[in-house]
Protein backbone atom coordinates (compact mmCIF):
# COMPACT_ATOMS: atom_id res chain seq x y z
CA UNK A 1 0.00 0.00 0.00
CA UNK A 2 2.72 2.32 0.86
CA UNK A 3 4.57 1.39 -2.29
CA UNK A 4 1.56 2.15 -4.46
CA UNK A 5 1.22 5.57 -2.94
CA UNK A 6 4.89 6.30 -3.54
CA UNK A 7 4.58 5.20 -7.18
CA UNK A 8 1.59 7.44 -7.78
CA UNK A 9 3.36 10.43 -6.32
CA UNK A 10 6.40 9.74 -8.46
CA UNK A 11 4.33 9.44 -11.60
CA UNK A 12 2.49 12.68 -10.84
CA UNK A 13 5.74 14.51 -10.28
CA UNK A 14 7.06 13.20 -13.62
CA UNK A 15 3.98 14.39 -15.48
CA UNK A 16 4.23 17.85 -14.02
CA UNK A 17 7.90 18.03 -14.87
CA UNK A 18 7.43 16.76 -18.45
CA UNK A 19 3.87 17.45 -19.56
CA UNK A 20 2.56 15.44 -22.55
CA UNK A 21 2.02 17.52 -25.73
CA UNK A 22 -1.55 18.20 -26.72
CA UNK A 23 -1.12 16.55 -30.12
CA UNK A 24 0.03 13.37 -28.42
CA UNK A 25 -2.68 13.65 -25.85
CA UNK A 26 -5.29 13.98 -28.61
CA UNK A 27 -3.97 11.02 -30.51
CA UNK A 28 -5.98 7.94 -30.06
CA UNK A 29 -4.52 4.91 -28.64
CA UNK A 30 -5.02 3.13 -31.90
CA UNK A 31 -1.69 2.63 -33.70
CA UNK A 32 -3.22 2.66 -37.21
CA UNK A 33 -2.44 5.40 -39.84
CA UNK A 34 -3.68 8.75 -38.37
CA UNK A 35 -6.38 10.55 -40.37
CA UNK A 36 -6.43 14.04 -38.82
CA UNK A 37 -2.80 14.87 -39.54
CA UNK A 38 -3.51 13.80 -43.21
CA UNK A 39 -6.52 16.07 -43.31
CA UNK A 40 -4.54 18.91 -41.82
CA UNK A 41 -1.74 18.39 -44.30
CA UNK A 42 -4.22 18.33 -47.25
CA UNK A 43 -5.81 21.49 -45.94
CA UNK A 44 -2.44 23.16 -45.74
CA UNK A 45 -1.66 22.01 -49.35
CA UNK A 46 -5.00 23.39 -50.58
CA UNK A 47 -4.39 26.62 -48.74
CA UNK A 48 -0.92 26.89 -50.25
CA UNK A 49 -2.26 26.16 -53.75
CA UNK A 50 -5.00 28.72 -53.32
CA UNK A 51 -2.44 31.43 -52.64
CA UNK A 52 -0.48 32.18 -55.88
CA UNK A 53 3.21 32.55 -55.66
CA UNK A 54 3.95 36.12 -56.62
CA UNK A 55 7.57 35.33 -57.37
CA UNK A 56 6.84 32.46 -59.83
CA UNK A 57 7.37 33.44 -63.56
CA UNK A 58 4.49 33.39 -66.01
CA UNK A 59 4.35 30.37 -68.36
CA UNK A 60 5.70 31.06 -71.90
CA UNK A 61 3.55 29.68 -74.77
CA UNK A 62 5.41 27.12 -76.81
CA UNK A 63 4.71 26.99 -80.58
CA UNK A 64 4.45 23.41 -81.77
CA UNK A 65 7.05 22.50 -84.42
CA UNK A 66 5.47 20.99 -87.60
CA UNK A 67 6.62 17.52 -88.22
CA UNK A 68 6.43 15.57 -91.48
CA UNK A 69 4.90 12.30 -90.89
CA UNK A 70 6.49 9.49 -92.88
CA UNK A 71 4.16 6.59 -93.34
CA UNK A 72 5.44 3.38 -92.03
CA UNK A 73 5.08 0.84 -94.81
CA UNK A 74 6.14 -1.98 -92.56
CA UNK A 75 3.06 -1.61 -90.40
CA UNK A 76 0.65 -0.58 -93.22
CA UNK A 77 -1.95 -3.06 -94.41
CA UNK A 78 -1.46 -4.34 -98.01
CA UNK A 79 -4.54 -2.60 -99.49
CA UNK A 80 -3.62 0.74 -97.93
CA UNK A 81 -0.04 0.31 -99.15
CA UNK A 82 -1.22 -0.25 -102.73
CA UNK A 83 -3.42 2.86 -102.61
CA UNK A 84 -0.46 4.96 -101.49
CA UNK A 85 1.89 3.57 -104.12
CA UNK A 86 -0.57 3.78 -107.03
CA UNK A 87 -0.11 7.57 -107.77
CA UNK A 88 3.67 7.18 -107.79
CA UNK A 89 3.51 4.21 -110.16
CA UNK A 90 1.11 6.05 -112.51
CA UNK A 91 3.39 9.12 -112.56
CA UNK A 92 6.40 6.95 -113.33
CA UNK A 93 4.63 5.19 -116.20
CA UNK A 94 3.41 8.50 -117.67
CA UNK A 95 6.87 10.03 -117.43
CA UNK A 96 8.51 7.05 -119.14
CA UNK A 97 5.87 7.07 -121.93
CA UNK A 98 6.24 10.78 -122.61
CA UNK A 99 10.04 10.64 -122.63
CA UNK A 100 9.99 7.65 -125.00
CA UNK A 101 7.68 9.44 -127.44
CA UNK A 102 9.84 12.57 -127.23
CA UNK A 103 13.01 10.61 -127.99
CA UNK A 104 11.35 8.89 -130.96
CA UNK A 105 10.12 12.24 -132.29
CA UNK A 106 13.57 13.81 -131.93
CA UNK A 107 15.20 10.90 -133.73
CA UNK A 108 12.66 11.16 -136.56
CA UNK A 109 13.24 14.91 -136.94
CA UNK A 110 17.00 14.43 -136.88
CA UNK A 111 16.84 11.75 -139.57
CA UNK A 112 14.56 13.95 -141.69
CA UNK A 113 16.94 16.90 -141.39
CA UNK A 114 19.90 14.71 -142.25
CA UNK A 115 18.11 13.33 -145.30
CA UNK A 116 17.14 16.85 -146.37
CA UNK A 117 20.75 18.03 -146.15
CA UNK A 118 21.82 14.95 -148.07
CA UNK A 119 19.27 15.63 -150.80
CA UNK A 120 20.38 19.25 -151.01
CA UNK A 121 24.03 18.32 -151.45
CA UNK A 122 23.90 15.20 -153.63
CA UNK A 123 23.33 15.04 -157.37
CA UNK A 124 20.91 12.37 -158.54
CA UNK A 125 21.30 10.66 -161.90
CA UNK A 126 17.86 9.61 -163.15
CA UNK A 127 19.45 7.25 -165.64
CA UNK A 128 16.44 4.96 -165.93
CA UNK A 129 14.38 7.72 -167.54
CA UNK A 130 15.25 8.29 -171.18
CA UNK A 131 15.15 11.69 -172.79
CA UNK A 132 12.26 10.62 -175.07
CA UNK A 133 10.26 9.01 -172.24
CA UNK A 134 6.56 9.76 -172.66
CA UNK A 135 5.93 10.22 -168.89
CA UNK A 136 8.89 12.60 -168.66
CA UNK A 137 7.70 14.64 -171.65
CA UNK A 138 4.16 14.80 -170.25
CA UNK A 139 5.50 15.81 -166.85
CA UNK A 140 7.50 18.70 -168.30
CA UNK A 141 4.68 19.81 -170.60
CA UNK A 142 1.85 19.74 -168.06
CA UNK A 143 3.60 20.87 -164.88
CA UNK A 144 6.46 23.06 -166.05
CA UNK A 145 5.29 24.53 -169.31
CA UNK A 146 1.85 25.77 -168.39
CA UNK A 147 0.81 28.50 -170.85
CA UNK A 148 0.92 32.04 -169.58
CA UNK A 149 -1.92 34.48 -169.64
CA UNK A 150 -2.34 37.23 -172.25
CA UNK A 151 0.79 39.14 -171.31
CA UNK A 152 2.87 40.95 -173.89
CA UNK A 153 5.89 43.19 -173.79
CA UNK A 154 4.92 46.86 -173.64
CA UNK A 155 6.97 47.66 -176.71
CA UNK A 156 9.24 45.80 -179.10
CA UNK A 157 12.95 46.25 -178.38
CA UNK A 158 15.30 47.36 -181.11
CA UNK A 159 16.45 44.60 -183.46
CA UNK A 160 19.92 43.29 -182.87
CA UNK A 161 22.68 42.21 -185.24
CA UNK A 162 21.56 38.63 -184.84
CA UNK A 163 18.07 39.59 -185.97
CA UNK A 164 19.61 40.87 -189.19
CA UNK A 165 21.42 37.54 -189.68
CA UNK A 166 18.18 35.65 -189.05
CA UNK A 167 16.35 37.77 -191.62
CA UNK A 168 19.10 37.02 -194.08
CA UNK A 169 18.96 33.27 -193.41
CA UNK A 170 15.20 32.77 -192.92
CA UNK A 171 13.61 35.91 -194.26
CA UNK A 172 11.25 38.10 -192.26
CA UNK A 173 9.33 35.17 -190.82
CA UNK A 174 6.31 35.80 -188.60
CA UNK A 175 4.86 33.42 -185.99
CA UNK A 176 8.03 31.41 -185.78
CA UNK A 177 9.24 29.17 -182.95
CA UNK A 178 12.26 29.69 -180.72
CA UNK A 179 13.95 27.99 -177.76
CA UNK A 180 16.07 30.06 -175.39
CA UNK A 181 18.04 27.72 -173.12
CA UNK A 182 20.50 29.66 -170.91
CA UNK A 183 21.84 29.01 -167.39
CA UNK A 184 21.23 32.56 -166.14
CA UNK A 185 20.64 36.13 -167.23
CA UNK A 186 17.80 38.27 -168.55
CA UNK A 187 15.85 37.74 -171.75
CA UNK A 188 17.82 37.75 -174.95
CA UNK A 189 17.03 40.91 -176.96
CA UNK A 190 17.03 38.82 -180.13
CA UNK A 191 14.23 36.49 -179.02
CA UNK A 192 12.42 39.36 -177.26
CA UNK A 193 12.29 41.28 -180.55
CA UNK A 194 11.02 38.22 -182.44
CA UNK A 195 8.32 37.70 -179.82
CA UNK A 196 7.15 41.33 -179.63
CA UNK A 197 7.56 42.42 -183.28
CA UNK A 198 7.06 39.20 -185.24
CA UNK A 199 4.71 37.24 -182.97
CA UNK A 200 7.06 34.35 -182.38
CA UNK A 201 6.28 31.88 -179.58
CA UNK A 202 8.62 29.70 -177.64
CA UNK A 203 10.11 28.61 -174.34
CA UNK A 204 12.59 30.50 -172.16
CA UNK A 205 14.63 28.25 -169.84
CA UNK A 206 16.70 29.46 -166.89
CA UNK A 207 18.58 27.46 -164.28
CA UNK A 208 19.02 30.33 -161.81
CA UNK A 209 15.90 30.63 -159.68
CA UNK A 210 16.08 34.43 -159.39
CA UNK A 211 16.42 34.91 -163.14
CA UNK A 212 13.62 32.42 -163.76
CA UNK A 213 11.26 34.36 -161.48
CA UNK A 214 12.23 37.64 -163.19
CA UNK A 215 11.31 36.45 -166.70
CA UNK A 216 8.86 38.65 -168.56
CA UNK A 217 7.01 38.20 -171.80
CA UNK A 218 4.53 35.82 -173.36
CA UNK A 219 7.00 32.97 -173.80
CA UNK A 220 6.50 30.00 -171.54
CA UNK A 221 9.13 29.90 -168.77
CA UNK A 222 10.88 26.75 -167.59
CA UNK A 223 13.06 26.35 -164.51
CA UNK A 224 15.69 23.84 -165.56
CA UNK A 225 19.31 23.44 -166.54
CA UNK A 226 20.76 21.79 -169.62
CA UNK A 227 21.61 18.16 -168.96
CA UNK A 228 24.89 16.93 -170.49
CA UNK A 229 23.49 13.38 -170.66
CA UNK A 230 20.58 11.62 -172.37
CA UNK A 231 18.58 11.46 -169.12
CA UNK A 232 17.42 14.02 -166.55
CA UNK A 233 19.43 14.93 -163.47
CA UNK A 234 18.75 16.72 -160.21
CA UNK A 235 21.60 18.92 -158.99
CA UNK A 236 22.40 21.75 -156.61
CA UNK A 237 22.77 24.97 -158.54
CA UNK A 238 24.79 27.95 -157.34
CA UNK A 239 23.13 31.26 -158.04
CA UNK A 240 26.39 32.95 -159.04
CA UNK A 241 29.64 31.94 -160.66
CA UNK A 242 31.41 32.34 -157.32
CA UNK A 243 31.29 29.17 -155.23
CA UNK A 244 31.28 31.31 -152.10
CA UNK A 245 27.66 32.27 -152.77
CA UNK A 246 25.50 31.32 -149.82
CA UNK A 247 22.31 30.85 -151.83
CA UNK A 248 21.81 27.66 -153.81
CA UNK A 249 18.77 25.83 -155.10
CA UNK A 250 17.80 22.43 -156.41
CA UNK A 251 17.16 22.34 -160.13
CA UNK A 252 16.15 19.65 -162.59
CA UNK A 253 18.48 19.31 -165.57
CA UNK A 254 16.64 18.23 -168.73
CA UNK A 255 18.06 17.04 -172.04
CA UNK A 256 17.56 19.38 -174.97
CA UNK A 257 15.55 16.78 -176.86
CA UNK A 258 13.11 16.42 -173.93
CA UNK A 259 12.43 20.17 -173.93
CA UNK A 260 11.94 20.18 -177.71
CA UNK A 261 9.38 17.40 -177.41
CA UNK A 262 7.56 19.00 -174.47
CA UNK A 263 7.35 22.38 -176.22
CA UNK A 264 6.38 20.87 -179.60
CA UNK A 265 9.44 22.59 -181.05
CA UNK A 266 11.25 19.78 -182.82
CA UNK A 267 11.15 22.00 -185.92
CA UNK A 268 12.20 25.21 -184.19
CA UNK A 269 13.38 28.13 -186.33
CA UNK A 270 15.81 29.56 -183.76
CA UNK A 271 17.54 27.80 -180.83
CA UNK A 272 19.74 29.77 -178.42
CA UNK A 273 21.97 27.67 -176.15
CA UNK A 274 24.53 28.64 -173.52
CA UNK A 275 26.63 27.15 -170.74
CA UNK A 276 29.29 24.53 -170.28
CA UNK A 277 26.97 21.62 -171.12
CA UNK A 278 26.09 22.69 -174.65
CA UNK A 279 28.45 20.39 -176.57
CA UNK A 280 27.68 17.25 -174.44
CA UNK A 281 23.95 18.02 -174.75
CA UNK A 282 24.17 18.35 -178.54
CA UNK A 283 25.86 14.95 -178.77
CA UNK A 284 22.67 13.31 -177.41
CA UNK A 285 20.25 15.08 -179.76
CA UNK A 286 18.87 12.77 -182.50
CA UNK A 287 19.37 15.19 -185.43
CA UNK A 288 17.62 12.82 -187.80
CA UNK A 289 14.41 13.35 -185.83
CA UNK A 290 14.57 17.15 -185.39
CA UNK A 291 14.79 20.10 -187.75
CA UNK A 292 16.50 23.04 -186.06
CA UNK A 293 17.19 25.67 -188.71
CA UNK A 294 19.43 28.10 -186.78
CA UNK A 295 21.56 27.28 -183.74
CA UNK A 296 22.98 30.22 -181.76
CA UNK A 297 25.66 28.86 -179.41
CA UNK A 298 27.06 31.17 -176.73
CA UNK A 299 30.66 30.26 -175.92
CA UNK A 300 33.97 32.03 -175.45
CA UNK A 301 36.43 29.15 -175.09
CA UNK A 302 38.28 28.76 -178.39
CA UNK A 303 38.85 25.03 -177.96
CA UNK A 304 35.18 24.37 -177.19
CA UNK A 305 34.13 26.51 -180.17
CA UNK A 306 36.32 24.48 -182.51
CA UNK A 307 34.97 21.17 -181.18
CA UNK A 308 31.38 22.42 -181.44
CA UNK A 309 31.91 23.64 -184.97
CA UNK A 310 33.40 20.33 -186.02
CA UNK A 311 30.55 18.38 -184.45
CA UNK A 312 27.79 20.50 -186.05
CA UNK A 313 29.48 20.44 -189.44
CA UNK A 314 29.30 16.67 -189.28
CA UNK A 315 25.50 17.06 -188.93
CA UNK A 316 25.09 19.32 -192.00
CA UNK A 317 25.47 22.69 -190.28
CA UNK A 318 27.58 25.59 -191.49
CA UNK A 319 28.85 28.67 -189.71
CA UNK A 320 26.49 31.55 -190.56
CA UNK A 321 28.02 34.30 -188.45
CA UNK A 322 30.57 34.80 -185.69
CA UNK A 323 30.06 37.09 -182.69
CA UNK A 324 32.21 37.97 -179.69
CA UNK A 325 30.04 35.83 -177.41
CA UNK A 326 29.42 32.89 -179.73
CA UNK A 327 28.73 31.46 -183.19
CA UNK A 328 25.52 31.14 -185.20
CA UNK A 329 25.07 27.96 -187.28
CA UNK A 330 22.60 27.36 -190.11
CA UNK A 331 21.21 24.01 -191.25
CA UNK A 332 21.85 23.23 -194.91
CA UNK A 333 18.65 22.27 -196.72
Amino acid sequence: MLLSSVACLYYSWKIQENPIPEEQAEQPSNLSMPEKPLDKTAAQVDKTAAQPDKAAPLPVPVTPTPQISVPSFTKTPPNDLYRRLLPAVLFLLTFVTVMTMLLIYMDTVALGAQQFRLNMSRDYELARIGQASAPLVAYVRQLHLAPRGPHRLPSAPAPTEKNAVLDRLLGEVSNGTFIEYLPRGARSPTSAYLEAARGWAGVVVRAAARDYLALRGAARPLHACLSPTDHPREVTYQESDSHSSAFSSRVLCLPLYTVLLAADATEADYVLLGGDSVLPALRHVPFQQVHLQVLDIRMTDAEVRNKTTAFLQSHNYTVAATFPDGIMYHLNE
